[in-house]
């Protein structure tokens, strides 16, 4: 489980932990927790930044961990919320030795991704009226502080490329696998991380790998701004009433996409 923000803390320890019995078969856990660029957590010195690829670097070895965790059958899962899912889009994609012992073999080890709520593509300034201009301004903000550039920086005045370069999005068709995870992408009308960031990865997934061998879903539900279900786990369990969906909560969906891969 790789929770938000890049900004803040939001993060537990490394220990496995069994969290329910699926079809008989337990599912260890754990939350990982990764440096952060603004708002430091325990022991991370002030002069670390924490900015991109710090948080993904060190959510690779999370996951090296786990891989070597007696307890680990070898196959790893990623659930993220918020900045979690971006991260968790990130490393699921990304064959890049950027820390020890990580390659294309390592990251083959995970199965299937869902991102509640995810950034991916930094440049996407979709105009969305459903969003208070505050709180979207907010978001693209943190993006900023995610690859240590000021608050207020577009992608057209970012001349080394930092923010496309750190997107999900851009990694599609720039270095990543050729054999991707099963990956479900959520959201909603009124998500202060806007709903087109999870209609672009679609379309950046579809169009390089097809659909043929892949599962790759998204579902934007109607939950409104302010509704208090709008955003990342908050909608944990509430019911997907996306137009085609199976009208489960979320959480029944996750555990069942899950199960499947």
């Amino acid at each position: 489980m790789i929770a938000g923000r890049m900004k803040k803390a939001f993060t537990r320890g490394t220990t496995f932990r069994p969290i329910s019995k699926w079809n008989s078969r337990t599912a260890g856990a754990l939350q990982v927790e990764t440096r952060l660029a603004v708002g430091k957590l325990p022991g991370q010195l002030s002069s670390d930044p924490g900015t991109a690829p710090e948080q993904t670097d060190d959510l690779k070895r999370q996951i090296l961990a786990a891989i070597n965790d007696p307890q680990c059958n070898g196959n790893i899962y990623l659930v993220g919320g918020s900045a979690g899912g971006c991260l968790a889009l990130w490393v699921a994609l990304d064959p890049a030795s950027t820390v020890t012992y990580w390659n294309e073999t390592k990251r083959a080890h995970i199965k299937a991704v869902v991102s509640l709520s995810g950034p991916t593509d930094f440049c996407d300034t979709t105009a969305d009226t459903n969003i208070p201009p505050a709180k979207l301004d907010l978001f693209y903000n943190n993006l900023d502080d995610y690859v240590g550039l000021p608050d207020g920086t577009k992608c057209i005045d970012d001349t080394a490329g930092l923010l496309e370069r750190a997107s999900p999005y851009w990694l599609v068709t720039n270095g990543a696998t050729s054999n991707p995870p099963a990956i479900m992408l959520y959201a909603t009308i009124g998500d202060h991380v806007p709903p087109s960031q999870a209609v672009h990865m679609l379309t950046a997934l579809t169009g390089h790998y097809g659909t043929t061998g892949h599962d790759f879903q998204e579902w934007t539900m109607t939950y409104t701004y302010g509704s208090g279900y709008e955003h990342a786990f908050h909608y944990w369990h509430q019911i997907n009433d996306a137009t085609g969906s199976d009208e489960e909560c979320v959480s029944e969906e996750v555990i069942n996409f899950l199960e499947s891969h």
